[in-house]
């Protein structure tokens, strides 16, 4: 029986496959409450991977995955979805559904998973979209929105259910640097009035750096540092180095075909 985790969540020797290619191998990464916890690495390293298995939507080859007490990867797809109810998404474009407005896209949590009222779906929904500044926009559409009110709007929609840990795929992806750093600053400022726990996947330096209160790298399956964004501005491992310069020059090329083409 495995026991249960003190965490907010927690991946225990995770490995995780697709076809052939070997995307986690043995990956253990604990998420404490009111961490802001950054997931750096190259695309393709398995960042978005870790969240869709705390999400349950995807189940790993082998290890353990909990959100709190209950172990994700054991669940009946019922009780999982209740445990989903307490874990909000915000995906790397938005993920809006272009045949509703504002309003509609950020209650659409709450008219699926609970009983309340439309004028107590209003409030709450009135409630989040003012905290990320887009009260006025709630009848708009999401092809009126700009990229940087989409991002708010999809954050308005991640707080609705009040949940306890927040998952960022991407987060200021395809944004210009100025309305990225708004995003930045909302997304520190909302996680902690809402004293929720986040796990951000990120590969933009400037905005890691921002926001995180912890980071972790995952490199070929592991994860190969884990610590404060101080500890990783000063590492000694030459592939974190790499990555956080963005050199041409290290491990992380080293074999590969881009490397072979460049020489």
């Amino acid at each position: 029986m495995t026991a249960p985790s003190s965490h907010v969540a927690e991946l225990r020797d995770v490995k995780m496959q697709f076809d052939e290619k070997k995307v986690l191998d043995g990956v253990s990464l604990q998420v404490n409450p009111l961490d802001r916890l950054v997931i750096m690495g190259q695309s393709g390293s398995g960042k978005s991977t870790i969240l869709r298995l705390i999400l349950g939507i995807l189940q790993p080859n082998a290890g353990s995955i909990f959100f709190k007490q209950f172990e994700i990867t054991r669940l009946r797809r019922r009780k999982l979805q209740q445990v989903r109810r307490h874990i909000g998404m915000v995906y790397q474009y938005s993920a809006l559904l272009s045949s509703r407005n504002v309003r509609d896209n950020v209650a659409l949590p709450l008219e699926e998973l609970t009983d309340n009222s439309r004028d107590e779906i209003d409030e709450i929904v009135d409630a989040k979209l003012d905290l990320v500044g887009m009260k006025d926009s709630k009848k708009l559409m999401p092809s009126e929105l700009s990229g940087g009110m989409k991002k708010r709007v999809s954050l308005a929609r991640s707080l609705v259910m009040e949940p306890e840990l927040i998952l960022f795929d991407e987060p200021v992806a395809g944004l210009d640097p100025v309305i990225a750093s708004v995003i930045d600053e909302l997304i520190i400022s909302l996680t902690e009035k809402s004293q929720v726990t986040s796990v951000i996947v990120t590969h933009e330096m400037e905005s890691a750096f921002r926001i995180g209160t912890r980071m972790a790298m995952i490199y070929q399956g592991k994860i190969i540092e884990d610590g404060p964004p101080e500890q990783f501005k000063q590492s000694n491992n030459p592939v974190v180095a790499q990555f956080l310069s963005g050199s041409t020059e290290g491990p992380i090329l080293e074999g590969s075909q881009d490397a072979i083409a460049t020489k």
